[in-house]
């Protein structure tokens, strides 16, 4: 699914090119500190090189008491397996593999290994290993151990075994220098979806070559380039579209290409400037040359490391028994068996709440809040209330035929990523929260007339097309500032963004950004956007923790006039949006409010609720009983 979604790992591409966690010796376990042993003995079983407990380890029955419910292991270690035990599962059979086919070719991976592997990733980066470790925690949602022993033991392992057949040829670097340094073209395109359209646009911009920008905004059918003209980021050679590359290097400034098929699309292309080649001084080349070359054997590990998986896993004798029903009457409590050696389902359990339990954990505790509060209101979620929530959300995906009529299931395919199995996890995650905290709140939700007018105007009035510059420094826009004053136009300014700004489509795009429109959450720069006169700059706008500098290029005109036209519509969006505001301001009331200790985690925390309670008893102490 696209929230909450489990990667795939059954390939050992997507384990190397993704750093996937794979579990390993010792790590997982609950209530340990882990180890930072890089390889367990193969001979060892397989409990030793999965990460599961070992018998003895004390466990933690009740993970969680939520306002005096409990949540117990068993009820996190199902939801774990339900949603992970399968992939987990196979993590442990490749986990393996590996180790094996190391013992076979007498290799080992030492914590030496490991460090020096750190070290090294943290110093591309110009950090320390401490950082590295901290960033890569926080990103990958990994502990030390498991980034030592499952990220960085997972790469080197896979890295020793096929060391000896990666090479890069001459061929392969030159390609790849060119990709990097090479001349590029900055193209805009119109993407039109049958051949009739395609000869038509061609025709008029044909007639009209400087309508380009116009017609991209009306009739392509990419948006995000429409939405900027058809503004493209520059194109390389040897990016893996060759026929895209083919014609747009054929092109000389404002030239008008002929259309392109893709696929069941036309593309046209108009040059807007050709980027020299960087120039590299000679004493970087070597540097330039060894950095591109570790980067494509990085690449080739990945097909490399998944011909030997596949190889490994043709070879070995692999009975799959937790997903087999047979098999799971004739092996009971055994989740696999891996060339004779059994691997116990409730080891696969452990290794699930260890690697995702905290997260498990938090969703039932969030749920079991909810479903308190739709007790206390007398309310509950129906199948029918789930039905509709997902009917409303295809609906607002625009899944809807030309006839009319809701394609829910294409809708379901789509967020489960093709995985109907999954629906049950969208259904728990997302539609049965978000029902419960609507009915909690609906009453509460009001909209106004300064509300529908405001949103007029943001969906439907003038927007402002500028040219943007953004910053994270303060006096270096201060100094970009004066030096687009000091040259006040498009194709000045435009540079600047390209050699200056921070974020990337504007730097790309040479200052080109979407319209500015009102009411959308940045009074500072929208105030700002909407006072400039075309071929004006603004003052240096502080937007959270950047500055931007904006050069405006003109006003949009209003496609729709007509308020009554489309209040409907204005009002279901308010009404959207004001509710899912008072829906994330409920929820975290009733977190603000209950007394959670989360075992699992180490944390406790004393809902206001509580301390309201016991405030009021000590002012409003209780008579004592008299003597007798």
């Amino acid at each position: 699914m696209r929230t909450n979604a489990t990667p795939r790992l059954f390939s050992a591409k997507w384990i190397f090119d993704r750093s996937a966690s794979v579990v390993t010796a010792g790590l997982l376990c609950i209530g340990t500190a882990g180890s930072t042993l890089a390889q367990a003995p193969a001979s060892q079983p397989p409990q030793a090189a999965t990460g599961a407990p070992q018998q003895s380890e004390k466990q933690i029955e009740v993970l969680a008491v939520v306002n005096n419910e409990e949540v117990s292991r068993q009820q996190v270690g199902q939801n774990c397996m339900r949603r992970f035990g399968k992939d987990v599962l196979q993590e442990i059979i490749n986990k393996f593999l590996v180790t094996k086919e190391l013992e076979k070719n007498n290799l080992t991976i030492t914590e030496k290994d490991i460090n020096d592997e750190i070290v090294s990733e943290a110093r591309k980066m110009g950090w320390s290993a401490e950082r590295w470790l901290e960033v890569i925690s926080t990103n990958r949602n990994l502990t030390v151990n498991q980034i030592k022993n499952d990220y960085v033991w997972n790469k080197l392992a896979l890295k020793t075994l096929v060391a000896n057949k990666i090479q890069v040829s001459q061929e392969e670097l030159a390609d790849q220098m060119e990709f990097e340094f090479g001349e590029k073209r900055q193209v805009r395109q119109i993407v039109v979806d049958s051949k009739e359209k395609a000869i038509q646009v061609l025709e008029a911009l044909q007639a009209n070559p400087a309508d380009f920008e116009r017609i991209a905004k009306k009739h392509s059918v990419d948006t995000n380039s429409a939405s900027m003209g058809g503004l493209l980021p520059p194109v390389r050679k040897n990016s893996g579209f060759p026929e895209f590359e083919q014609l747009a290097f054929s092109l000389q400034p404002d030239q008008i290409s002929q259309p392109l098929q893709v696929a069941e699309n036309f593309i046209i292309l108009r040059c807007e400037r050709i980027l020299p080649a960087d120039q590299i001084p000679p004493d970087q080349l070597p540097a330039m040359k060894e950095r591109l070359t570790a980067e494509l054997i990085n690449q080739k590990m990945g097909d490399a490391a998944l011909a030997l998986f596949e190889q490994m896993q043709t070879t070995a004798q692999i009975k799959n028994v937790m997903n087999d029903p047979q098999l799971r009457e004739q092996h009971p409590g055994i989740a696999a068996i891996v060339n004779g050696t059994e691997i116990p389902i409730r080891h696969v359990a452990e290794v699930c709440i260890a690697r995702f339990g905290n997260d498990v954990l938090k969703t039932e505790i969030n749920r079991t809040l909810l479903r308190a509060a739709l007790r206390d209101n007398g309310m509950e979620v129906t199948k029918q209330d789930i039905d509709e929530e997902i009917e409303r959300a295809a609906v607002a995906m625009r899944y809807v035929d030309k006839d009319g009529k809701v394609q829910v299931d294409q809708w379901l395919n789509y967020i489960t990523d093709n995985d109907l199995s999954k629906v049950e996890f969208y259904v728990e995650d997302e539609v049965w929260p978000s029902i419960a905290l609507k009915k909690l709140v609906a009453k509460g939700v009001t909209i106004t007339e300064e509300d529908m007018q405001r949103g007029f105007e943001a969906n439907f009035g003038p927007r402002v097309e500028a040219l943007a510059i953004m910053s994270e420094n303060h006096q270096q826009m201060t100094e970009v500032w004066k030096m687009a004053s000091q040259n006040p136009t498009a194709e000045f300014f435009g540079k600047l963004a390209n050699q200056y700004s921070i974020e990337p489509a504007s730097r790309n795009n040479f200052g080109q950004v979407p319209p500015i429109q009102k009411h959308g959450g940045r009074p500072e720069l929208e105030k700002e956007a909407f006072s400039l006169k075309p071929g004006e700059i603004s003052k240096v706008v502080q937007v959270g923790d950047f500055w931007v500098v904006m050069f405006c290029q003109g006003m949009t005109e209003p496609v729709v006039t007509d308020f009554d036209a489309v209040k409907d519509e204005i009002y279901q969006n308010i009404l959207e949006k004001k509710t899912r505001i008072a829906m994330a301001e409920k929820f975290q009331t009733l977190m603000e409010e209950a007394q959670i200790d989360n075992f699992l985690a180490g944390t406790s925390q004393t809902g206001k609720k509580v301390v309201r309670q016991a405030r009021a008893d000590s002012q409003n102490p209780a008579p004592k009983n008299p003597v007798r």
